[in-house]
């Protein structure tokens, strides 16, 4: 009678623990989706405030799509028309009828971009679960991709690689659940998301099918035959369809790829073999300058991956990010060996230096991270053969963009002087997915690593031009930002309560109209392309489809164990 009494109290205990573990860690789930909501949308908010998407790189070259859309114009570009499209139904649909355009422009890119960028964030979260990392784990590398550099880059400027980078791991996770399930749906359901892919551009279409093909070529040993012939010729069609579209549009398909030799003749260079291992570590350091390094691949993508070593982001002297920087560390030249002290006048650093050189603090420290990074991507690519063909993603972008420089196929593409051919921003998608699979790993592993990844987050913001200092005084163009944004309440006491604006009234028809008047270039009809926009309603549809056949497939297994 003792014996089953205590064996039932031993039950009920253990029964009572797991519960107590199941609530800490949902708990501890919450929590951690809380940071990572607020990191969200905070550098969305900084990104809007800080930067000027009219000044990111090349959006003067890309700015025709809105004249095609709007006023029929030819494109002479190479690029798919999807990226662009979602942008001017945006501003079509919002801005259209207002005057700045300059300023609209920029609010409305940001908004697309940002939207993609959370499209491809739930495309991650359900890869990761699909690989059984645990919630935690999943929020913590979802923050990593909030704040990883190049994602940052991503989101500033008017380029298409975000949509690649959003459409990746959906297909990624169709494909992985093929391999496992058998299941033809998933091939044919994950058509639109590829042939949207490998129709974006140039670059996107070689990074991408070379890595579906080496990663994925036994699916075509795996799937029945008889629906093999059916999946190409869909696929093709598709692709057929969507490029003619394109085509039509720009006068150009995306194998005439535009290389900067097209325009300029200092791009007309092939890069020479050297690239591939040159690299001045020493100089790195020392001068990581931009174009002291430009025939070092290596050198290039170490400084450029976790900084911004060609100055178009944050270290753009013309942007708010740049602007206002606090010094919280100060370098004093001293005959003596002393240590650093703390400086009374700013709360900062004082470090003596026995000879003045030039201290590069925030290179130095993204130069730092990127050689942390990526000799862990290295390590983890030779030991980890469960994740290997993930964690080799971001070296196949490597690879195509070196072929394409030093071969000169298809046509000459590097300046010698600058190298700008070799941003990371160009194979981004694959960088940023091998990175989100790495950083998951890890943190499964250990879940202590967690402070590291913090370490990493307060560097990366720091590296951003965060604190800002006391003289720190918004613009005009900030002010007008922050009345248009909907945290307009919060900015307003972050940013101006202690200035002259403090007084300025939220809401988007308060912004001043004499600063940059323009009569709006983009005030007709949108031209609306039927093809892409069934592949943009396609592409939504599937991962809606995705996210509620998985809720469904939950009900069933919780059916089924309510019923034993």
């Amino acid at each position: 009678m003792i014996i089953p009494l205590v064996n039932n109290l031993s039950a009920m205990k253990s029964r009572l623990a797991n519960l107590k573990n199941i609530f800490l860690q949902n708990k501890l789930s919450f929590l951690n989706f809380l940071i990572l909501l607020i990191g969200i949308f905070w550098l969305k908010e900084i990104n809007y405030l800080f930067y000027d998407t009219l000044q990111s790189p090349d959006i003067d070259k890309y700015i025709v799509y809105f004249d095609h859309f709007f006023n029929n114009q030819t494109t002479n570009k190479e690029h798919g028309l999807m990226y662009y499209y979602l942008h001017s139904l945006n501003y079509s649909f919002l801005y259209s009828d207002l005057n700045n355009f300059d300023f609209f422009i920029h609010k409305s890119i940001q908004q697309v971009n940002f939207y993609i960028f959370i499209f491809g964030l739930f495309g991650y979260y359900f890869l990761l679960r699909y690989l059984n990392f645990s919630l935690n784990v999943i929020f913590l590398t979802l923050l990593f991709i909030n704040f990883f550099p190049p994602s940052i880059s991503m989101r500033l400027v008017y380029k298409p690689e975000i949509l690649a980078f959003a459409l990746l791991p959906w297909i990624i996770y169709l494909l992985e659940q093929f391999l496992k399930s058998r299941n033809i749906a998933n091939l044919f359901i994950s058509i639109p998301m590829i042939v949207t892919a490998l129709t974006i551009k140039g670059n996107v279409l070689v990074i991408i099918a070379i890595y579906l093909f080496f990663s994925y070529f036994k699916i075509f040993f795996i799937a029945p035959k008889k629906y093999l012939a059916l999946l190409f010729l869909i696929s093709l069609m598709s692709f057929t369809a969507l490029s003619l579209e394109n085509n039509i549009a720009n006068g150009k398909s995306i194998l005439d790829i535009q290389s900067g030799s097209t325009i300029e003749e200092n791009y007309n260079f092939k890069a020479p073999f050297s690239v591939i291992y040159k690299t001045d570590m020493y100089g790195l350091f020392s001068s990581p300058i931009k174009h002291d390094h430009a025939e070092s691949f290596f050198g290039i993508t170490l400084l450029e991956t976790s900084g911004d070593y060609f100055d178009l982001y944050w270290d753009n002297d013309a942007s708010g990010f740049f602007k206002n920087r606090r010094q919280i560390f100060s370098f004093v030249q001293s005959n003596e060996i002393k240590g650093p002290e703390l400086n009374p006048t700013n709360s900062g650093i004082i470090v003596y230096q026995q000879r003045m050189t030039d201290v590069y603090l925030y290179e130095a420290i993204g130069l730092l991270l990127s050689i942390f990074l990526f000799y862990s991507l290295l390590v983890s690519s030779i030991k980890k053969t469960k994740y290997r063909k993930f964690l080799l993603a971001s070296f196949v972008g490597m690879g195509v963009l070196l072929f394409h420089s030093i071969t000169g196929i298809p046509k000459n593409n590097f300046d010698p002087l600058v190298g700008d051919t070799f941003k990371p921003l160009y194979y981004s998608f694959v960088l940023i997915f091998s990175f989100t699979i790495l950083i998951a790993t890890k943190l499964s592993e250990k879940y202590k690593k967690i402070f590291n990844l913090a370490i990493y987050l307060i560097l990366v913001v720091f590296i951003l031009g965060f604190p800002k200092n006391a003289e720190f005084v918004p613009d005009i163009n900030m002010i007008q930002k922050i009345q248009s944004s909907l945290f307009c309440p919060v900015e307003k006491i972050v940013y101006l309560d202690s200035q002259d604006f403090s007084s300025v009234n939220c809401g988007v028809n308060n912004i001043s109209q004499n600063i940059n008047i323009e009569s709006n270039l983009y005030l007709n009809k949108i031209q609306h392309k039927p093809i892409n926009f069934l592949f943009i309603t396609l592409n939504l549809l599937t991962a809606l489809y995705l996210v509620f056949r998985k809720k469904l497939s939950k009900n069933r297994r919780l059916v089924s164990i309510v019923k034993e």
